[in-house]
């Protein structure tokens, strides 16, 4: 009788995979975050219309969405490791694309592609090798590190803008993808099986509803908060890129804070209570006047936002099976993608009609929706 192949062992933590894998991440989102950050500008310096880069922006993510169940299936046959491999290569062809302005929304749509991949991989792969009572910590150090690469990053992106200009910028982000491979090199790969709706689609429709509330209003405002504080105040590139370097510290900061709010007021309390506080500064970021207040709500604006991330994907692994863990990240992240790209493009029209005054508008249909999306947390956790 033929055997069947031993399934892959499981990576222990003890080996060092963890930290090879946290650091991989950490230089992925170096490159990522250059190429989210200074995007607007590179297409602006290529003569796209502010519609068109609202199309682009929707292009981005969107991509994640019709792709969302061919990739479901592909990364656990294809194996968590090989697929970020996969993600690394579509990252450097369409971040090449976009740098020598060759077919440039090819470029973003290959770019859009390498993180829907890399969405479905990575948790699935940490999920595997980190004990569940580990997760919140280990879950919440990614983020923080990942996030917190936005303060290089951004910083990078305003200095090299202001002194080669805003086509220069994009290059300097392809060589961190390759940097990563390194360090997920020799690490076991893990595969899973095809995800099951049968019995689970009540469960998976609640964990989704919440974000994909919350992903229609950030679309409508988050992509052009760059643009948005640059034509306010009149800032500079490099301006620009450094309050949102700060931005990104803040929330990295206020991430690695998580596991200590979550053991005193559990895991769904911890990202209501961050999230609701963010609201206050939400509406301060839209009609305060002053740069400075200004740019302290975008700082704390966004780190108790975002901070509620980790948390979430830690209380997601918890309620589904490891073979569903891969499928629902993408689809979770597929059902963001499609939102977020409506709000986008929708907000670049509404920016074409109105110019700046349409940030009135953009900023309260905002709020609303994010204030719905929090209050529905508590529902979609219920045992």
């Amino acid at each position: 009788m033929r055997r069947l192949p031993a399934r892959p062992p499981l990576p222990q933590p003890g080996g060092g995979v963890i930290p090879r894998l946290l650091l991989a991440s950490f230089l992925w989102s170096l490159g990522a975050n250059l190429v989210y950050f200074f995007l607007n500008f590179h297409l602006e310096a290529l003569g796209f219309s502010r519609e068109a880069i609202g199309l682009a922006q929707a292009l981005l993510v969107g991509v994640g969405v019709v792709f969302a169940l061919p990739l479901a299936w592909l990364i656990p046959k294809l194996g968590y490791l090989r697929s970020f491999y996969l993600a690394l290569a579509l990252a450097l062809l369409g971040g090449g694309l976009l740098t020598l302005g060759l077919l440039p929304l090819l470029g973003v749509a290959l770019y859009g592609l390498a993180g829907a991949a890399l969405q479905g991989a990575l948790p699935a792969l940490l999920a595997r090798v980190v004990p569940e009572g580990e997760r919140v910590r280990v879950f919440s150090l990614q983020a923080a590190l990942t996030t917190a690469t936005g303060f290089l990053s951004t910083l990078l992106a305003g200095f090299l803008s202001d002194l080669l200009g805003a086509r220069s910028v994009l290059p300097f982000a392809l060589p961190f993808f390759l940097l990563a491979l390194p360090f997920v090199r020799g690490v076991a790969e893990g595969q899973g099986g095809i995800p099951r709706f049968g019995g689970r689609f009540g469960l998976w429709l609640r964990l989704f509803l919440p974000n994909a509330v919350i992903a229609f209003g950030a679309g409508l405002v988050i992509p052009f908060l760059n643009l948005y504080l640059k034509e306010k105040f009149g800032l500079t590139y490099g301006a620009t890129g450094f309050v949102f370097a700060l931005s990104s510290l803040a929330t990295g900061l206020a991430m690695l804070l998580q596991p200590l709010l979550v053991r005193r007021v559990g895991g769904v309390g911890a990202v209501v209570l961050v999230q609701a506080l963010s609201l206050p500064f939400l509406a301060a970021l839209a009609w305060a006047p002053w740069l400075s207040l200004v740019t302290l709500a975008l700082l704390v604006r966004g780190a108790l936002m975002n901070a509620a991330g980790p948390v979430y994907a830690a209380l997601v692994t918890e309620r589904l099976r490891e073979e569903e863990r891969p499928g629902f990240f993408l689809m979770e992240g597929a059902l963001w993608s499609l939102l977020f790209a409506l709000g986008s493009a929708l907000s670049g029209m509404v920016q074409e009609a109105l110019g700046l005054t349409a940030f009135h508008y953009l900023f309260a249909t905002t709020l609303t929706l994010y204030a719905l999306g929090i209050a529905l947390w508590p529902w979609a956790f219920r045992r």
